[in-house]
Formats: C-alpha cells, sequence, structure tokens
C-alpha cells in the first residue's frame, strides 16, 4: 500500500472517489456493478479505505477492480486526464506529467495545469489533448474513472498488474490551450463543432437525472448533454457507461440511442 500511497500523493489538490468495479462488470458495463467505496477523500481516507476493504487481496482473489475518480466535490482541478492515450512518444518527448500504463499496449495519461480550473474548462482542455494525443473521445468527463496502479486489470488473461512508467515535470498552460479549444471547436468558419455560448459546466452524470422510468432519465440526461455542446458521440458514449442496464433494456441500443438524442436536441432548439 506505501507505492499507491505514493501515487496518491500527485493528486494532493483533489478529493477522490474510490471504487470496485467486478470482473464480470468490466465486459459488460451495462450490469450496473460499480461499489463506490468512498467520496471526496483526501490521500489518507483514500488509502485507509483500500487498507478497511482489503482491496489487494478482493483485487487479486476476487478479481474487484479498482478505480479512482476526482470527486464531485472538487471546484477546481489542477490536473486533466486522458484515457487509452496513442501518442506515447510525443507524451514522454514533451515531458507530461505522468504515465500509467494499463494493458500490454494502452495508457492513461495525466497532464499538470499551471493553473487550477473548473470542471468545464477541464472538460474542454481534455477535448483538445484528446485530440493532440489521439485519446479516447468518450473519457472526457473530468469525473472519469481511472486504474489505480500496482492492482491487477482483470480484463486481460494473464492479468496485467497497472504500472506508472513515465513522470516528467513540463506543466501544461491552460490559457494557451483553452485559446486552442476555441480555435478548433468553436470557430464557425470551420468544419469542426460550433460550441454555443450558452453552455453549462458539466457537473452532472446520469444518476443526477434518475427516475423510476429510466428511459425519461436518459432523455433528461441527454438534454443535459445537448446543451453542453457535446457532440452524439460523446452523448452516446456517456449514455452506454452510466446509464444501468441500457444494453440489456433495449434491444436495438442503436436505433434507440439515435432516434433519443435526435429527440432531445429538438426539445433543446
Amino acid at each position: 500500500m506505501k507505492e499507491v500511497r505514493v501515487f496518491f500523493q500527485n493528486f494532493s489538490n483533489l478529493l477522490l472517489d474510490i471504487h470496485f468495479i467486478s470482473h464480470k462488470a468490466i465486459f459488460d458495463r451495462s450490469l450496473g456493478q460499480k461499489l463506490t467505496l468512498a467520496k471526496a477523500v483526501d490521500i489518507t481516507g483514500a488509502v485507509e479505505v483500500l487498507e478497511k476493504e482489503r482491496a489487494f487481496y478482493k483485487n487479486r482473489k476476487r478479481k474487484e477492480n479498482v478505480y479512482l475518480s476526482f470527486s464531485k466535490a472538487n471546484e477546481k482541478f489542477d490536473i486533466a486526464f486522458i484515457d487509452d492515450i496513442e501518442k506515447i512518444n510525443v507524451f514522454k518527448k514533451k515531458n507530461h506529467f505522468l504515465l500509467v500504463q494499463t494493458s500490454q499496449d494502452k495508457y492513461q495519461a495525466y497532464f499538470k495545469l499551471d493553473k487550477p480550473v473548473d470542471a468545464f474548462d477541464l472538460y474542454k482542455i481534455q477535448k483538445v489533448l484528446c485530440t493532440l494525443y489521439k485519446g479516447d473521445i468518450g473519457a472526457l468527463s473530468p469525473y472519469q474513472l481511472k486504474r489505480i496502479p500496482y492492482f491487477l486489470n482483470t480484463k486481460y488473461d494473464p492479468h496485467f498488474e497497472v504500472m506508472p512508467v513515465f513522470r516528467g515535470s513540463n506543466m501544461l498552460k491552460v490559457d494557451d490551450v483553452l485559446a486552442y479549444y476555441k480555435e478548433l471547436f468553436e470557430t464557425t468558419n470551420n468544419n469542426y463543432i460550433n460550441v454555443k455560448n450558452n453552455i453549462k459546466n458539466i457537473t452532472k452524470s446520469w444518476e443526477d437525472f434518475a427516475d423510476s422510468d429510466l428511459s425519461v432519465a436518459d432523455m433528461r440526461y441527454c438534454c443535459y448533454l445537448v446543451r453542453c455542446g457535446l457532440s452524439d458521440e460523446e452523448i452516446k458514449q456517456r449514455l452506454l457507461a452510466e446509464s444501468p442496464n441500457i444494453t440489456t433494456r433495449k434491444r436495438n441500443i442503436r436505433d434507440y440511442l439515435d432516434r433519443t438524442i435526435k429527440k432531445a436536441r429538438s426539445y433543446v432548439r
């Protein structure tokens, strides 16, 4: 657990949530088998809950996968994150903050920011970084799950031990990245998405719109994401990741997502 504590020190300015996801749910997130062990804890609290829950034992014997996420209790963030980053050599050459290997050929990347930003600016920064470094466009939420090093990723056989593999000292200049976001995504004279001036901070998840009728909750969340300026593909990824049992509830999931997003856009207009 000493190594995990050292890793958590990278997030000394942030409150964290700690999660388990079962081995079976790794392959089918629609099962909804995510257990949140702690919310809004500091480094000490995060380590304590992992020790209390015997996380190493459950990871190795019961195949419980262990994650952290940035808590919604944070008002500001000083670290950006990209999942499944492809341009590993460019990341290292530019001496960015931290690279974690999560499987034989997959990596999660952390970028240190020169000043804290709110949740929506973090989303915009991560969208730029995802474009530049070829990451997972569906994993841009400020509250995206991140694997914790020194635990096993049971998705692969043999299981892969998640490990930090690179650390750098470069800090991203927030103002420069946000200016580049404006150039890429807010300029109407190019082929990128035109983000409306009334965009809200993306601080909510599907759970904030939960309803006894899950389809109603899907629609409410979808309308919220449309107002936030997300693309159709980004909205689909969020619904697939967050809406309980959506792939089993809906026989033709692709058609359901297309219709829901189309209707949400008509409502918002």
